[in-house]
Order: structure tokens, then C-alpha cells, then sequence
């Protein structure tokens, strides 16, 4: 049985394809790669693909390096050759943006004083995607695609040491992604929470040398080491249900979801402005509204992959 829930492990996790958390900051940067495309300001065009690479060097890269040490270290060696490939995937993405900003910078027209205010709401946004994979380590990801999964296995067999043992290597992996993305690149307000889920991976392993008839409360906190999200979710003083209205009451957006029967709709703040998308599983993304945070206000509305790909028109 022991074999048989290890394989089925293995292949759940084989078959996922690259974790999208290694791309997030990426995708998110790709929203405002796509808004200057269409206005054709290859400037700030040029910064957003700059912008992709960087998170993918600051964030991928080095989330990237310790799952894979990890999982060499403890002899998965499926796991090994699986985030090789994805080493591979990383490194084919940041030439891709690299080569694309470099082109852009040819073609750009686009005045010093846009640039400078550009890179000003970049540095809001790198800043708001550095935290982002740690802080929800326990809900995406690595922890309940691979953790979990092994967990349940020992689980099932009443083995209290082995599921000690995962949740101080969760713990520990989760000071190791604060350590080398937010804490690497000065937001030290992180040092904390490192510290606390260092220290949780050393209690759980000194559990684990004991016997036990039932499993520790402890083996469940790590989850719970985390600031109160409303410390580190947002900088922004605006509601995200209030942004997902003003979005939903736009004419073109209202047009949009009429045809629609079934949709979801994600908020998220990026730092300087916020993106709501609406997705139907059907049709893909229909359209991202961008929302200034100042002004609370549509900067632009973009199609998505069921659609032209062009801004949605005035009315």
C-alpha cells in the first residue's frame, strides 16, 4: 500500500506542470506588458519586460535553487529531475524578457520624466511581489502539492515522527524562501518571521525524537507563524471590494459579463494600481481591469485570451 500511495504521489506531482507561484511576479508584470504593447510606448514597454526578468532573477531563480536543493538532499529524485527542467523553463524565460526589452529600447520615443515616474511604481510593485510566494506558503504551492500529499501518507499509517519531520522541513523551507527573496533584497521586517519558523522547525524535530500516542498541536502551527495579513497583504488604504465594484460598473465591463453565465473575478493589488480579472473557464481570461490606487479610477481595460486582445472600446 506504502508503494502504491508513494507512486500515485509521484505522478500527481510529475504531471503538474512548473509552479505557477515561480512565475507569479512574472505573470502579473505580464498585464502591464501587454497594456504598453497595445499603446505602443515602447519605453515603459521596455521597462515591463526589464521588470519580468528582474522578479524572475529575484523571485524564481532563488525559490527555484531551494527546492531543488531540498529535494537532492533528501533523495526525491523525481522531484530533482522535475525542477531541472524548470531550471531550464526560468532561464529560457529571463533571456526571453531580456532580448524583448533590449528591442523595445530601440524602438522608444517615450519622454525621460514617464520613465522616471515607471520606475517608481516598478519599484512599488517588485517590492509587493517579493513577500508574496512566503507569505502564502502554507495555502499555494510546494506545502499542499508535495507536503501535504506526503503527509497524508504518513498520516494513514500513524507515522507521528515522519509527519514531525515534514513539517519542520515545511518550516524550514519556508524561513529559507523569507530569507533569500524579501530579507535578500531589504525588507527586513521579514527577519521576524524567519526566525519564528526556524524555531518551529527546531521544536518539531525535537518532537520527533519522542514517542507519542498522538500527534502534537505543534505538527499544525506552522501555518500559523505568519504576520496578521493585514500587516503585510496591501500598502494600499483602498477597499478590494470596493476596486471589484468600480470594475464591474464600468459600461464596457458591465457589456462583457452580460454575455457571460458563469464567471470569476480575482483582485489584486499591484503595488501602485490594481489589476480585477475576470475569467471564465470556458473562454479564459475575458478582460483585466488596471485601477489607479491614487485616484481609484480605470486606467485601461484589456481583452483576454477569448477575445481580440485589443482595449475594450469607449462607449
Amino acid at each position: 500500500m506504502r508503494l502504491y500511495q508513494l507512486l500515485l504521489v509521484s505522478i500527481l506531482i510529475i504531471q503538474v506542470l512548473p509552479c505557477s507561484a515561480i512565475y507569479e511576479g512574472t505573470t502579473n508584470a505580464n498585464t502591464f506588458i501587454r497594456l504598453y504593447e497595445q499603446q505602443e510606448d515602447f519605453g515603459r514597454l521596455a521597462l515591463w519586460h526589464e521588470t519580468a526578468a528582474r522578479c524572475i532573477t529575484l523571485i524564481s531563480i532563488p525559490m527555484n535553487e531551494i527546492v531543488l536543493d531540498y529535494y537532492k538532499r533528501n533523495g526525491y529524485h523525481k522531484w530533482v529531475e522535475r525542477t531541472e527542467k524548470e531550471t531550464i523553463e526560468i532561464q529560457e524565460r529571463l533571456q526571453f524578457h531580456l532580448k524583448k526589452a533590449k528591442d523595445a529600447w530601440k524602438k522608444s520615443t517615450t519622454p525621460e520624466n514617464l520613465i522616471t515616474t515607471e520606475r517608481e511604481k516598478i519599484a512599488k510593485f517588485i517590492s509587493t511581489w517579493l513577500p508574496h510566494y512566503p507569505n502564502r506558503f502554507y495555502e499555494y504551492g510546494l506545502y499542499p502539492t508535495f507536503f501535504r500529499e506526503l503527509r497524508e501518507i504518513a498520516e494513514n499509517e500513524n507515522n507521528i515522527k515522519e509527519i514531525l519531520l515534514l513539517e519542520a522541513h515545511a518550516a524550514e523551507i519556508c524561513a529559507a524562501l523569507y530569507e533569500k527573496i524579501p530579507i535578500a533584497n531589504g525588507l527586513n521586517k521579514y527577519v521576524e518571521i524567519r526566525n519564528n519558523h526556524l524555531k518551529h522547525a527546531t521544536l518539531l524535530r525535537t518532537l520527533s525524537q519522542k514517542t507519542h500516542k498522538i500527534l502534537p498541536d505543534e505538527a499544525n502551527y506552522g501555518k500559523h507563524l505568519h504576520f496578521k495579513r493585514s500587516n503585510f497583504r496591501t500598502s494600499s488604504q483602498r477597499d478590494a471590494n470596493i476596486i471589484l465594484q468600480t470594475a464591474k460598473s464600468d459600461s464596457r465591463i458591465e457589456s462583457l459579463l452580460q454575455e457571460q453565465k458563469n464567471y470569476h473575478e480575482y483582485t489584486w493589488f499591484q503595488g501602485f494600481a490594481w489589476t480585477v480579472s475576470f475569467y471564465n473557464h470556458n473562454w479564459g481570461n475575458l478582460a483585466i481591469v488596471i485601477i489607479d490606487d491614487q485616484t481609484g479610477k480605470v486606467i485601461d481595460i484589456l481583452k483576454g485570451d477569448g477575445h481580440t486582445g485589443k482595449p475594450l472600446s469607449e462607449n
